[in-house]
């Protein structure tokens, strides 16, 4: 805003001189150009309210449900008063200077230089330019955060969960307590609707577990190993634990790596048998075998060695950005659950099979609810919604950094054409081509563009130092990555000579007979 209206203000001198000349004094002319300013900034005001109204009720709509609060959000009328206040002030501080410039004129010299020379003052150029050179390092910063925020959520996204998310449908029935007062009850219920969904038209597999992956917290406790001494206090064993049928892996696609998988007999009655995760194979049996070892996983009231008969490949459970932990998978009847998680692998749109496996449910129990009937891949979506929304603040206010500091090389270089155009009419008429006057303009602009992408560059590797101290920020991406630090300030390179191109084109094309009698 500076800049533009430092511009505006000197290309104003003459007329100012004139009114000047007529008997206007300095405090009626500084109070013109002012009132001038803050009209300029209520406008401005009131299309930003606007934008504000509308821009509040998007980013709520699109912020993840765990920042609920954020749809409640209503435009309140004191952030509104102080807002109002700010646009008052930003008019009054960056109308002032242009104003008191403008007015300080040696009026025969304005009035006899005809407005050739009408630059503004050494002074006020090199403050025009300064600006620009700002605006172009502020917003190399935000595009530097940006780019690295995109390539983190995008390494986030590409992470090996160690299952396929595509074309699986999931849904949660907890049984109450009331109705199925017996393990037999609730074995019986979940593995007749898994057997009667692998059925269905379009389902290729069907499983359940009691707690999916990334649907919330699950289990954990400590373990011992049969046959080696128990651990000193404070170092005991610990694996997450998940209950599970023999379908539910082939329909998650989670590999077997040794071993077996659940017998439906296993399945059924309890066999005192368990599967483990690699994590957890390579963490507690270093250089040995753990197949065949026995554990006793402390989950019941009575607890019994259980014998590990496969070994799973591991599955990340909460995090993206963490490894997998150790976790050990126990046959339905060894824990019979109230609450399961059906999980139905799809050769079809895993939507278009909703309404037949939610009647297999009523067909078992009329009365029985469901809920979280969801995909997968929605699942997974939510899970990193958070980062999502934060990359797009970021790149939002990025993209507006750009713009203005395009808009900054236009202005001040369509400013200096406008006051250059007697001077490149002399040039054009003493035998300068056109590409020569597009190179000088060109020249110009990018004596703003490199400095600031220079600055810029220097405060975003100080920022990154910033960066580093916030855990979790940024995912396998480092805060000085050459490759974005060298895309955004090719970026910004390319849009400050797009934005040098169009004033730069039209002092090319300039006719120099009208450029010599240019006022």
């Amino acid at each position: 805003v500076a800049n533009l209206l430092l511009a505006r203000a000197a290309a104003r001198q003459r007329e100012i001189a004139v009114r000047a000349a007529l008997g206007a004094g300095r405090r009626r002319l500084v109070v013109q150009l002012l009132t001038e300013s803050l009209l300029l900034s209520l406008l401005g005001g009131a299309a930003g309210l606007l934008l504000a109204w509308w821009g509040t009720s998007a980013l709520a709509n699109l912020s993840p449900r765990e920042l609920g609060a954020l749809r409640d959000i209503e435009l309140s009328l004191p952030v509104l008063g102080f807002t109002f206040v700010v646009t008052l002030l930003t008019g009054l501080l960056f109308g002032l200077a242009p104003a008191l410039e403008a007015s300080n004129l040696n009026l025969s010299e304005t009035l006899k230089e005809a407005g050739r020379s009408l630059a503004g003052g050494v002074r006020s150029q090199r403050l025009r330019s300064a600006l620009v050179v700002t605006e172009i390092a502020l917003a190399l910063v935000l595009l530097v955060g940006a780019g690295l925020l995109i390539r983190s959520f995008l390494r986030l996204q590409a992470v090996d969960t160690g299952f396929s998310a595509e074309n699986v449908l999931t849904m949660r029935v907890a049984l109450p307590g009331r109705r199925y007062t017996q393990d037999a009850q609730r074995i019986n219920f979940f593995t007749q609707a898994v057997t009667q969904m692998q059925a269905l038209p379009g389902v290729e597999s069907a499983g359940v577990i009691n707690f999916l992956p990334f649907a919330g917290p699950g289990a954990g406790t400590g373990f011992e190993i049969e046959g080696k001494p128990k651990p000193l206090p404070g170092q005991g064993l610990t694996t997450g634990v998940c209950v599970a049928d023999q379908n539910f892996f082939s329909a998650m696609r989670i590999a077997l790596k040794r071993g077996r998988m659940f017998t439906e007999q296993e399945v059924k009655e309890m066999r005192h048998v368990v599967l483990v995760n690699e994590a957890l194979a390579n963490k507690y049996f270093p250089g040995e075998e753990a197949l065949g070892k026995r554990i006793t996983i402390a989950m019941k009231n009575e607890n019994v060695p259980t014998e590990i008969i496969g070994i799973v490949a591991d599955v990340k459970h909460a995090q993206f950005d963490k490894p997998a932990e150790p976790m050990s998978y126990w046959p339905i009847a060894e824990l019979p659950y109230n609450t399961m998680t059906f999980v139905l692998r799809t050769g079809v749109e895993p939507e278009s099979v909703t309404a037949a496996a939610q009647r297999v449910i009523q067909s078992l129990d009329p009365q029985q609810p469901i809920a979280d009937v969801r995909t997968l891949a929605t699942l997974l979506g939510n899970s990193i919604a958070r980062q999502r929304f934060n990359t797009l603040l970021l790149a939002i206010f990025a993209a507006v950094a750009l713009l203005l500091s395009a808009i900054g090389i236009y202005g001040v270089l369509a400013y200096a054409v406008t006051q250059r155009t007697h001077e490149l009419g002399i040039r054009a008429a003493l035998g300068a081509s056109g590409a020569d006057i597009l190179r000088l303009i060109l020249k110009q602009g990018m004596l703003l563009a490199v400095p600031g992408i220079v600055l810029g560059t220097v405060a975003a590797l100080l920022l990154a130092r910033l960066v580093k101290s916030f855990n979790g920020l940024l995912f396998e991406v480092r805060a000085t990555d050459p490759l974005i630090f060298s895309a955004v300030a090719l970026l910004l390179f390319v849009v400050a000579l797009l934005a040098c191109l169009i004033p730069a084109r039209r002092a090319a094309n300039v006719d120099p007979m009208a450029a010599l009698r240019c006022e």
